[in-house]
């Protein structure tokens, strides 16, 4: 049996520490994931001030000490630095960061260390999902989670905006065209996002690290040019399939309900054991009687919401009450959760 190693990437912040927490809980606890084959890569928000040491906060420390068998590397915080800029005619410009590529090129890093090398294979997973339970084996070998925003002829559309906002996106076709892509290799190209599973032999290429950062660096330039809004904080969900591809890797698309990003948010209880990505708002889905909201979370832990606690009985579905039961056994902890790490970026 290949020997799989499960990773995931934070940023030292309160707001995506207690993510980890629930996501480690619910992947040893519910899913049964072996702790010691969990890599997690974090990194320093103050990296790029000179005036701070590089550090990680009590909170961080206080998750190295209740999971001692999983690794934890420490990353550059590449998504702080400065990745492109904008001038504003008024005599002022700004520099301007993208933290999703953190996830992608601390992947790189660690692929490049050779911090990886004990494993077959490599999944690639998100802070903010929950498992629900056994954990929904996966096909062998290289393959990505079906998500309709890596969408081959629109990437990047935005359809629900006003006429000055839509755009048609990106025909991911011309993109490998213009990159000399050759037409056996764009035949290899696989829609999916979020969730990647790499063969390790394929991860250790140089050739595909250097397209996953190389691809995300033009998807940024072209949205700033070409896209009413500028660069789309999506741009690291397009880029890996066509890394991939440019690299000649073969891929496939899981088509599982289990892993389906939107699988929760339906009138209907979900496959046993999915996996939940917890990226919206609960509240726009009045059915499921839950008020859950990451987003209101960046200081304070979701157990001391004492809504969530009032709606416990109410909740549409078993998997909720499972949900929140997990997050009231987190609050229940005594552990050290400050988090002092200031976010900074370089000064150019």
């Amino acid at each position: 049996m290949k020997k799989i190693g499960y990773v995931v990437f934070v940023e030292d912040k309160y707001y995506l520490l207690w993510q980890l927490e629930l996501f480690l809980h619910s992947l040893t606890q519910r899913a049964g994931i072996d702790p010691s084959q969990i890599v997690v890569l974090w990194a320093d928000p103050s990296q790029h001030n000179p005036d701070i040491p590089w550090a990680s906060s009590p909170y961080l420390n206080s998750i190295f000490s209740e999971y001692p068998t999983t690794r934890f590397h420490c990353v550059q915080n590449w998504g702080r630095r400065n990745w492109y800029f904008r001038f504003e005619g008024d005599g002022s410009w700004a520099p301007r960061q993208y933290a999703g590529i953190n996830k992608w090129l601390s992947l790189c890093e660690s692929a490049n260390a050779h911090w990886l090398d004990d494993f077959d294979e490599i999944l690639l997973l998100e802070q903010d999902l929950w498992f629900s339970g056994a954990f929904p084996i996966l096909p062998p070998g290289n393959c990505v989670t079906d998500n309709w925003l890596c969408d081959r002829h629109e990437a990047l559309a935005v359809k629900d905006k006003s006429p000055e906002e839509n755009t048609d996106g990106f025909d991911l076709d011309d993109i490998m065209y213009i990159c000399k892509v050759p037409a056996k290799n764009m035949q290899l190209w696989t829609k999916g996002a979020i969730v990647f599973k790499f063969k390790l032999k394929d991860l250790k290429r140089t050739d595909l690290l250097n397209a996953f950062v190389n691809y995300n660096q033009l998807l940024m330039t072209l949205g700033e040019l070409c896209l009413p809004g500028g660069s789309r904080h999506e741009t690291d969900m397009i880029a890996p399939s066509l890394a991939m591809a440019h690299c000649g890797i073969v891929s496939h698309t899981v088509n599982d309900k289990r892993w389906n990003s939107e699988v929760w948010i339906g009138d209907q209880d979900i496959p046993e054991g999915s996996v939940i990505h917890y990226g919206w708002d609960f509240n726009n889905y009045s059915h499921l009687n839950a008020s859950f909201n990451k987003f209101i979370h960046s200081e304070s832990g979701p157990w001391t919401n004492k809504s969530l606690k009032k709606e416990y009985k109410k909740l549409k579905f078993d998997w909720l009450r499972d949900f929140y039961d997990d997050i009231f056994l987190l609050g229940k902890k005594k552990i050290d959760r400050t988090c002092n790490r200031e976010v900074a970026a370089p000064v150019v």
